[in-house]
């Protein structure tokens, strides 16, 4: 059993070796060993299997290593454990002979083709650019449970952050990283592209909340919340509401009443406002706020704004 787990665990390492090298240029050995925690041996090891195994792999100098990704196709489809199978096919094929090797080369040159050309197309936004080495530090944190310090470049001006870093989160084309703030006790949310100058630090955290992921995955977007004790109750016209009845257009949607003509009265439970605001105005002019007063004159004051503003430039 133990000895079935040492293998996993090296077989996963060497697929993530993989993705790494396709997201980096170049890649020095001492930096793998430092990233898996492991010993320069071993990670000269795995790279004399990939090599062994098929992966042109080469060292550009003494210690640093590139793959040639113009002579491998469409590796970026796979996850980490399907890269981990492709390694161990080809090195298990290669030990087989030549005839083996050419209709194993075959065969994966058919399973990339075909997953590069699914017969599905899902249309994912396109994220911002991201500084490898900072999501590096981040992930790297986050297994340690270490603090993290960093500059953040926000719209009020650059400040320093002490952070106990929990998630690394994409929405909507956007990376965060939400922590807690140690001074505060507040969780907080930071867009990587701002953070800068980041370093880990020795002091560390103890746990990262049990229900953060549940929380997470009931939000669309990044303004989550643990509890959502607002409501915002609004009337859909009829010529759009069959969009809300196919599906949720908020996590917490909830139909409360269908009208005679067809409209939808629509209740959104939310922790802070802002996660609905741009939703809703979305679909202006199909959509009338109910309740609460408070926010309807806020998102009516934006409108207003945005209509003199419109009618400045005509």
């Amino acid at each position: 059993m133990a000895h079935e787990k040492k293998l996993q665990s090296k077989m996963i390492r060497l697929g993530q070796i993989l993705r790494i090298f396709m997201e980096k240029e170049k890649v020095p050995s001492a930096w793998l060993a430092d990233y898996f925690r492991t010993t320069p041996r071993t990670i000269q090891r795995d790279l004399l299997l990939l090599k062994e195994s098929g992966f042109p792999l080469h060292e550009e100098k003494k210690g640093t290593y590139r793959l040639s990704r113009d002579l491998v196709k469409n590796l970026e489809v796979f996850d980490d454990a399907e890269l981990a199978l492709m390694v161990a096919m080809k090195n298990i094929v290669g030990q087989l002979g030549q005839p083996f090797q050419k209709a194993a080369d075959n065969v994966l040159d058919r399973l990339y083709d075909c997953a590069a050309g699914m017969p599905v197309f899902v249309k994912i936004d396109d994220a911002i650019p991201l500084d490898a080495a900072c999501i590096n530090r981040l992930v790297k944190a986050i297994r340690e449970k270490r603090q993290v310090k960093f500059r953040y470049e926000g719209k009020k001006g650059a400040h320093a952050v002490d952070l106990e870093p929990y998630r690394v989160v994409y929405y909507s084309g956007f990376w965060y990283l939400i922590g807690n703030e140690p001074a505060t006790g507040i969780l907080k949310r930071y867009a990587l592209d701002n953070i800068r100058d980041i370093r880990l630090l020795k002091s560390g955290f103890k746990s990262i909340p049990e229900n953060l992921d549940s929380v997470l995955k009931g939000s669309a977007n990044i303004w989550f919340a643990e509890k959502t004790n607002l409501a915002v109750t609004v009337l859909i016209d009829n010529q759009v509401s069959h969009y809300f009845k196919r599906r949720k257009m908020f996590p917490t949607q909830e139909i409360k009443e269908e009208k005679p003509d067809g409209s939808l009265v629509v209740v959104f439970r939310v922790g802070h406002f802002e996660a609905i605001r741009d939703i809703l105005k979305s679909w202006i002019p199909n959509m009338i706020i109910l309740e609460p007063e408070e926010f309807r004159k806020d998102l009516l004051k934006d409108v207003k704004d945005w209509v003199k503003r419109q009618a400045e430039i005509v």
